[in-house]
């Protein structure tokens, strides 16, 4: 597990290198795109996990901060949506040079999948396009959180401030991320992968509408694998934290490819 820094040295990106720890390691890496505040937080020993199990695998994996969060450059406010996404495009970049390899894949969590999948069409050829309980839309996102912060009775905060920011579990999203974010919807938009894998840990209108939209794309995959997946809720054993069923999952998405070498 190699941390460094990437990117532009004016504003760097921090990122996690996990090399493959086989003999024989596969000409293809994976890049992890995590969600955003306490999901990040709540998801990175999940994300870890996975990084290890890939690495048995064969695959080097990289796992990165967008600017403007974790410990990459910037500060939350300034840093826009168009920046996470131009950050995807990168880190699968940096991945491609530090591992020596010539393909991709993505898996995205939350928003990171709704993220990776706008950003799939500038990333080259993706071999997979793993998104994990992702995001659908932008709008539905917001109204998420807001329902979430109007369902807790020892919430004293307002889901907006003055000036039009959602503030949630001890982050923000700034009304000009907020207003970006309202122009994504997956629905509308066609991933740019060979693979398509959309995996839910729990079944709902969203996700089955994306389903849908989806289902006739060349090389789309559905799985309905049953797991925690609230991620803003733990329970008393920190299930939520290791969803090993799904992370098998996605590993089994890899596991069976044709291994060379890189």
């Amino acid at each position: 597990m190699n941390p460094f820094f990437f990117g532009d040295s004016a504003s760097p990106l921090y990122g996690v290198f996990h090399p493959a720890n086989v003999t024989n390691p596969r000409s293809e890496g994976i890049l992890l795109c995590a969600p955003f505040g306490q999901e990040y937080m709540r998801s990175h020993r999940a994300f870890r996990q996975l990084a290890n199990l890939l690495n048995k695998e064969g695959y080097p994996v990289l796992r990165f901060d967008y600017r403007g969060t974790g410990d990459a450059h910037g500060e939350p406010d300034t840093a826009s949506v168009a920046d996470w996404i131009n950050d995807i495009k990168i880190a699968a970049e940096e991945l491609k040079h530090t591992a020596q390899v010539q393909h991709i894949s993505v898996v995205g969590l939350r928003l990171g999948g709704l993220l990776a999948s706008t950003a799939s069409g500038q990333l080259g050829e993706v071999q997979t396009l793993a998104l994990w309980d992702t995001i659908v839309s932008g709008d539905r996102y917001v109204q998420e959180l807001s329902e979430e912060i109007a369902s807790n009775p020892n919430s004293k905060s307002k889901c907006f401030d003055d000036a039009g920011n959602l503030h949630f579990n001890g982050f923000a999203l700034y009304k000009h991320q907020l207003d970006a974010l309202s122009k994504m919807d997956l629905t509308q938009q066609t991933p740019k992968a060979r693979h398509v894998v959309q995996l839910c840990s729990s079944e709902n209108a969203h996700q089955d509408a994306l389903k849908q939209a989806w289902s006739s794309l060349p090389g789309y995959e559905y799985q309905h694998v049953p797991a925690p997946g609230d991620w803003n809720f733990v329970d008393d054993f920190g299930g939520i934290l290791l969803p090993q069923q799904i992370i098998q999952a996605i590993v089994h998405c890899f596991k069976n490819k044709e291994r060379s070498a890189a």
